[in-house]
């Protein structure tokens, strides 16, 4: 261990006076490390000008410049560069972005001197398509220097999953250390200007701000007196200001450039706007984003790439990749008709750069001690010898009822498991891959989706899995094809979103039938989650011996109510102490009925609006109908009153700030959140569920809303349900709930299949 402190030399292609997210970053870690007694810092940059300091002193570290040849091109090579790695005496060398040649004449440098170096992506392709296929190429390239990294960190964990699909390196080779934001405080006092929307960002037609100007006319149709101010420059200005005025909003668009070190103007122009929007086609991880968040200015932004993140944690309103002009209006306008007139605080549990720095600090100091193997963060108990091993293949784990079951199966189970995710990770993906469960990221985007079921087959092969057990259509459909193909033993199907008439939202037709039949047939057993999906099977002609009903697991002992955690949790989305909180969960889809849930208590929410106790309706989850909700809310005189979370893999602690559950949905296998509330003790009322449903009648605390025909009749009955058990207290958990619906009953039993399944087949 070093007595001096550790020499770092962190190593990009450009940093200020250029401006961009990786100068940026650079700057705010840097002069936040450099002020640690253990660390001496020093950034190595390229001069594309001739003009700037070879040599000089910035914020506490220093600062050190060599020439780029050729200068006026994107890909240009710095032979200064690999003589000052070569040469100093580093103790680790940080190579920050890796899009230019700078980074592989750093690593290369680097690797030849014996020098560990670390490696921070930055990136997440090009607005031009010939480019993010050379891109392609170019990660796949360097790969070999990837390997030898001492370290691998992505600034997102849609950079994790891209680099860890990009190269077939593990997602546990990556660690993520987000952005933060920093601007200076705004002037006390400074006001939000009503129907202001800000994008900021090189002119450049990947950064979106088109869309923003096409959207434009819209919002002002709703929200008169709208404009946008778009902060930067670049060769896209022409064609900006055209299409504004084409558009006639040529009076409403304002075009400005801030100078790079004018964080004052920027902190300014942020805090007085009323929404930032960031509709880029890709952002690694976008650190404007971040400062407007930090200022507590609400954002909209592109659903991809490093915003998805931010969108997934629910900081961020997504709008989908491509949208129309008229969606991304939608958004727009619902966001500035809920703002109000001055600015609003900083979300809770932002990235900091503070918390960068550190995280830094500790991976140098691991880095040198030559610590850093390429493990996970965390890593379980290794299995015993001779477990089954299991490969679970699903399409992703976002937060889900299927993909909590997943996580019960891998994490508490006997067997040595494994879970592929053929499209995405998700946050209980990320969450599994932080406590060290083996997590795969097949990665389907593109072409590779051709030769998913090779690929599949292939790792099913290394992995010589002995149950391969699929989950949803997708992992249906690939998994077990390649769990033929590899010849696994047993093949396991769970069924966890079949209706009469559909399966997932896709309608059922001939050829939809036939394909799930088949895919049933090559499967030695299909699981259904209750005895109605097991019915739902048969009526889409499985054979009824090929089919075992294993009930869901919930956890009991994670949904205990806390009363200090009630408060917590009200505290963070600024609800009432005394107020009456009604709760949903659940993808933001037309057949979860969440327009008829406000429908049905919008007249008692403003009949309540200046009482004591104020009534508040809260929905976690994402989906399609999240602007529509949004619309809703503001048509029916109850936005004040929506909270929308956006997906949330905290479900169980935010049910202890709910005083009644609703669930309006009649398209449910299962009923998870159902049973997840009255394991909270909540009063719940629900239109279906079979995990209650099959068994008899509901709990003294539960209200079935059985179906009528008459929509107006329903929305009576949901409304006076919610109404009769707001004023109740919660209740003890009924025992046959805790009996049945365990997780260590669905470990035992599911375990039990396989180990049935595998008897005499493993030969």
């Amino acid at each position: 261990m070093n007595e001096r402190p550790l020499r770092v030399l962190q190593v990009a292609a450009r940093y200020l006076p250029d401006l961009g997210g990786i100068e940026t970053h650079v700057h705010e870690v840097s002069k936040r490390l450099a002020a640690r007694d253990d660390l001496d810092i020093t950034v190595a940059a390229t001069d594309r000008t001739g003009s700037r300091a070879r040599d000089e002193r910035v914020e506490g570290f220093r600062v050190l410049r060599t020439r780029a040849w050729p200068a006026q091109r994107d890909y240009y090579f710095a032979p200064g560069l690999v003589r000052l790695i070569r040469k100093g005496d580093w103790d680790v060398v940080h190579v920050q972005g890796i899009h230019t040649l700078v980074p592989v004449l750093a690593m290369a440098a680097a690797r030849r001197a014996g020098i560990p170096y670390v490696v921070t992506f930055h990136t997440g392709g090009s607005s031009a398509g010939h480019r993010n296929a050379a891109r392609g190429i170019q990660w796949r390239l360097l790969a070999p220097l990837l390997r030898d990294a001492a370290a691998l960190v992505g600034v997102s964990r849609s950079e994790q999953r891209l680099f860890a699909e990009a190269t077939g390196l593990p997602l546990t080779r990556i660690r993520v250390i987000r952005n933060g934001g920093a601007l200076p405080e705004p002037v006390e006092g400074v006001a939000v200007v009503p129907g202001k929307i800000v994008s900021s960002g090189r002119l450049e037609r990947y950064k979106g701000h088109h869309r923003v100007i096409e959207a434009l006319p819209l919002v002002q149709q709703r929200i008169p007196g709208a404009f946008l101010e778009i902060l930067g420059a670049g060769p896209y200005e022409a064609e900006l200001r055209a299409l504004a005025e084409r558009l006639g909003v040529q009076d409403s668009v304002t075009i400005r450039h801030l100078p790079p070190g004018d964080r004052e103007g920027m902190a300014r122009a942020l805090a007085t706007s009323a929404v930032f929007a960031a509709l880029s086609d890709y952002e690694a991880h976008p650190v404007a984003v971040m400062e407007a968040l930090t200022l507590g200015v609400p954002v909209v932004g592109t659903d991809t790439a490093g915003v998805a993140d931010l969108v997934e944690d629910g900081l961020v309103r997504g709008v989908a990749p491509g949208a129309r002009a008229e969606d991304v209006a939608d958004v727009l306008a619902s966001v500035l008709a809920s703002t109000g007139q001055t600015a609003a605080s900083a979300p809770p549990l932002l990235p900091t750069w503070d918390g960068a720095a550190g995280s830094l600090a500790s991976l140098y100091a691991e880095v040198d001690r030559g610590r850093w193997s390429g493990a996970a963060p965390a890593q379980r108990t290794p299995p015993r010898a001779g477990a089954t091993r299991v490969v679970h293949v699903v399409p992703g784990l976002a937060p889900g009822g299927a993909e909590k079951q997943i996580e019960y199966l891998v994490e508490r189970g006997t067997s040595h498991a494994t879970a592929v995710c053929l499209y995405l990770l998700g946050q209980v993906g990320q969450g599994m891959v932080e406590r060290g469960d083996d997590v795969r990221l097949l990665g389907m985007t593109g072409w590779r989706k051709l030769t998913a079921v090779v690929r599949l087959a292939r790792l099913l092969r290394a992995e010589r899995a002995d149950v391969v057990h699929v989950h949803l259509l997708s992992g249906q459909l690939f998994g077990i094809l390649a769990a033929r193909l590899a010849r696994v033993p047993a093949i396991v199907s769970t069924e966890h979103s079949i209706m009469t008439a559909t399966i997932e939202g896709r309608a059922r037709t001939p050829q939809l039938a036939a394909l799930y039949r088949a895919l049933a047939a090559l499967a030695h057993r299909t699981i259904a989650v209750s005895p109605t999906t097991a019915q739902r099977i048969a009526e889409w002609h499985i054979a009824e011996e090929r089919v075992v009903v294993i009930d869901n697991g919930v956890d009991f002992e994670a949904l205990a109510f806390d009363s200090a955690v009630r408060d917590e949790v009200r505290r963070e989305l600024g609800l009432a102490d005394e107020g009456r909180v009604v709760g949903a969960v659940g993808r933001l889809d037309p057949v979860k009925r969440f327009e008829s849930l406000l429908d049905a208590l919008a007249p008692m929410v403003r009949a309540a609006e200046d009482s004591p106790a104020p009534i508040d309706i809260v929905i976690a989850g994402h989906g399609p109908l999240q602007a529509r909700l949004t619309s809703l809310a503001e048509e029916l005189g109850i936005s004040k009153r929506l909270h929308l979370l956006g997906p949330r893999n905290d479900v169980p602690r935010l049910l202890n700030a709910f005083d009644v559950f609703v669930s309006p949905s009649r398209d449910e296998t299962f009923g998870i959140s159902i049973i997840e509330a009255l394991g909270n003790g909540l009063p719940t009322v629900y239109s279906q569920c079979p995990a209650i449903d099959d068994e008899g009648p509901p709990p003294a605390h539960a209200r079935h809303l059985p179906e009528t025909g008459s929509e107006q009749e329903e929305l009576r009955a949901l409304a006076d349900a919610v109404d009769e058990l707001l004023g109740t207290a919660r209740r003890p958990v009924p025992e046959e709930l805790l009996a049945r619906y365990s997780v260590p009953a669905l470990v035992a039993r599911t375990e039990s299949l396989y180990a049935e399944l595998l008897r005499g087949r493993r030969a």
